[in-house]
């Protein structure tokens, strides 16, 4: 009973059955109701008729007329000592009882009543009427000459609807077959999935319910690979990462323990060790900041405040990196209000400058610009620095990926995941324009009120 397709099997073969009983029983009820009451009303008008025909005319007419009417009934007349008079000798679907006859020549028609109906099978199609001729009692007897097989109609209609029951269910259990077939591929499937094998699909050509079922099923199956070669990726780039600091630090505090180490060595190792811990403690903090991210639960604030102020203020706080390879920095900064998540935004800023900063050249040139539009705000950092390739642009977004890494040491490869992640939060994007040897523009579109 756990199964689908026996529930299936099962109610359907229920709702046919109890569908046929019922139309059973109401067609049985207007034949007999319908059918036999016309039969009988006919039966009554034909042997008044004869019965009229009899009294009024010669035996010659009388026996054409019982000839011509030998061919659709049958008509018996009784004396009053209970023998046949008159017989057209066509045949008898129901032979007549003398108790019945006894009731007609009492002057009584039959069937009498219903209760008569109910308790004598034998008036189906039989009609009894009473009449007189010179002074004695005789009963006419009429009934159809019908072929018998019309007077087992009710038999008929049962097996017919007893065979379209068994048809209708084997086929329906074929039907139910192919219906349940996608769900023990789902189960199947999933069973799979829990193994963790990501390789499994169900194959359907269906358009229906369960088709798109399955066709979502394969589609969350592709995107637990994916999500699944990911996460294998970022454990082996989180490894990879905290591993060659890790590695640096122990073996120059190897070194270090040499106290024939001049001054001058001993000083550029601590240096080295001390940058390889700063580098240790910005990929922690940005790893956290992802994993925070991610969790959909980190504190989402929003508040109206001026988003020029805000980003003037980042550019100060990081004169001394900019000073420091004399970068000239072109603002355009009108005033502009925005609601959204203060600190959230500041750490986009932030991370989207210092890059800027970092891969512009000596004397090089970083321009910001905020644009207000009419339902969207665009800030815009751009620089004229190295550039990054096409085969990389891509590839910026994706965690710990660094287009250069001989070149970026010092790099996490977490802060434009991070840039990204926030825009998405504020439903925004972020936009990427670059040309190796003339530098790179990053576009922020932030809608004005986060809805």
């Amino acid at each position: 009973m756990k199964s689908i397709y026996t529930k299936l099997v099962l109610i359907f073969i229920s709702v046919i059955l109890l569908s046929l009983v019922f139309t059973f029983f109401i067609a049985s009820k207007y034949f007999i109701k319908n059918v036999i009451t016309e039969v009988e009303n006919d039966l009554n008008e034909v042997g008044s008729n004869f019965i009229s025909l009899y009294l009024n005319s010669d035996s010659k007419q009388t026996a054409t007329t019982l000839n011509i009417l030998s061919k659709n009934y049958n008509i018996t007349i009784y004396d009053e000592s209970n023998k046949v008079v008159i017989n057209n000798n066509a045949p008898l679907n129901y032979k007549i009882k003398e108790k019945n006859v006894a009731t007609v020549l009492s002057g009584k028609k039959y069937p009498t009543d219903l209760k008569d109906k109910k308790s004598d099978q034998q008036h189906h199609y039989v009609v009894g009427l009473p009449f007189e001729k010179n002074g004695e009692k005789y009963a006419l007897f009429i009934q159809p000459n019908f072929d018998r097989g019309f007077f087992k109609m009710p038999r008929i209609l049962f097996f017919s609807l007893l065979i379209t029951l068994i048809t209708g269910s084997i086929t329906f259990l074929f039907v139910a077959k192919l219906l349940v077939k996608p769900v023990k591929e789902l189960t199947r499937a999933t069973k799979e999935l829990a193994t963790g094998n990501y390789d499994v699909q169900v194959k359907t050509k269906r358009k229906d319910e369960i088709g798109f079922l399955a066709t979502h099923f394969n589609l969350m199956i592709h995107k637990l690979s994916k999500l699944e070669e990911m996460r294998s990726e970022f454990v082996s780039n989180v490894s990879h990462e905290i591993q060659s600091p890790l590695t640096s630090i122990k073996g120059f505090t190897k070194v270090l323990r040499n106290k024939e180490l001049n001054e001058e060595k001993r000083e550029h190792y601590l240096t080295i060790i001390e940058a390889e811990s700063e580098r240790l403690s910005i990929l922690s903090e940005r790893l956290l900041k992802l994993a925070s991210l991610d969790s959909e639960q980190h504190p989402f604030q929003i508040s109206l405040y001026k988003l020029d102020e805000q980003i003037r203020k980042i550019i100060l706080a990081l004169e001394p990196h900019w000073e420091k390879k004399k970068i000239q920095l072109v603002l355009n900064l009108p005033q502009t209000e925005i609601t959204a998540d203060h600190l959230l935004l500041e750490q986009v800023w932030i991370n989207l400058l210092q890059n800027a900063i970092k891969y512009s050249d000596l004397n090089g040139i970083i321009k910001v610009d905020i644009i207000d539009q009419s339902q969207e705000l665009q800030v815009i950092v751009s620089d004229n620095g190295e550039g990054i390739s096409e085969e990389n642009i891509d590839r910026i977004f994706e965690r710990f990926y660094q287009a250069d890494r001989s070149r970026n040491k010092k790099g996490t490869g977490l802060g434009l995941s991070i840039v990204q992640k926030i825009v998405e939060m504020h439903n925004g994007e972020v936009v990427v324009e670059s040309k190796v040897g003339q530098g790179t523009s990053f576009t922020v579109k932030l809608p004005k009120t986060i809805s």
